[in-house]
């Protein structure tokens, strides 16, 4: 549970269908044969009106929240490919004085069919969120908050909030979960507090990296990532490739049950127990300090990244 659930659960049950579903004036299409081909303006899952989706953005504070960190003029599109719908912020500071990318995520509908080894009856819905990024340009990486692998700039620091709201589209669209795939060591990590690996061994793993670097070698969750970014984390003599896997906020009750049975712990235990990780500390340090000036803000992230 966030922060956010109980002020966005309150939110969420005064917030109706057609206010969520409206759609503005500017998002229908001009063209007449739409009105034959019953083409109506894109909708966010097939439910959220552009409308819609600002009265939520407003309703819930996000909007305010990005406003405090200096950016106006908040724009939102959408756009469906295939089974993919993507939502993108743009906003302009001061700094920034043409609208930028602050928000993108893409997600779709999925179903979820688990092994019949993990005693679930049925198979279930869930939507499954394929990419994400909160992006802030206008701010500068520091050492306190270094760039993490995947950024181009530093975060907007509201990811806490961005995943109580995908719980509450989840809701809204009677799913039975929310899923995703950790892109980056840390990405898993930081979900972890709130979406558990949907595979156990998967949770192991997870787990033994923890263990090993995080608590064993005592490095702060930015340089474990990138330890494992820069191929300096082995494991019998092979150079260890991040993988990320499903992790899921279970909604269903039965799927609930499954995800905190003293089964699943069990056996993630034991897979973490089975691994034998090695650290490459100086080959690591001298990575680190060479890397040091565009990690802490000092000097421009490369273009390349």
């Amino acid at each position: 549970m966030t922060r956010y659930a109980r002020q966005f659960r309150r939110i969420a049950r005064k917030l109706g269908r057609l206010e969520l579903t409206a759609t503005s004036m500017a998002e229908l299409d001009p063209d007449p044969r739409a009105l034959m081909e019953d083409r109506g303006p894109t909708r966010f899952l097939d439910f959220y009106g552009d409308e819609g989706l600002r009265t939520a953005f407003e309703r819930y504070g996000f909007f305010d929240a990005v406003r405090r960190r200096g950016w106006e003029g908040l724009d939102i599109q959408v756009r469906a490919d295939d089974e993919r719908h993507t939502l993108i912020i743009e906003g302009r500071h001061e700094l920034h004085p043409e609208p930028t990318h602050l928000v993108e995520l893409v997600v779709r509908r999925d179903r979820l069919v688990p092994d019949p080894a993990c005693e679930l009856s049925r198979p279930f819905d869930v939507l499954t969120v394929d990419w994400l990024t909160l992006r802030n340009p206008a701010a500068r990486f520091t050492p306190e908050r270094p760039r993490l692998p995947g950024q181009d700039a530093p975060g907007l620091g509201l990811g806490e909030q961005v995943l109580e709201l995908l719980y509450r589209v989840v809701d809204r669209l009677r799913l039975d979960g929310l899923l995703t795939v950790g892109e980056h060591f840390h990405n898993a990590v930081l979900y972890r507090r709130e979406l558990a690996y949907f595979d156990p061994k998967a949770a192991g793993t997870c787990i033994a990296l923890e263990d090993a670097l995080l608590a064993r070698e005592r490095l702060t969750l930015p340089q474990a990532s990138w330890a494992i970014d820069w191929g300096f984390v082995s494991e019998g003599g092979e150079t260890l490739r991040w993988r990320g896997e499903a992790q899921l906020r279970a909604m269903a009750p039965e799927l609930v049950r499954y995800m905190k049975s003293t089964r699943r712990r069990r056996a993630a235990a034991e897979e973490a127990a089975r691994h034998s990780l090695a650290f490459d500390r100086g080959g690591f340090e001298a990575r680190w300090a060479a890397e040091l000036d565009v990690l802490e803000g000092r000097a421009p992230v490369p273009d390349d990244t």
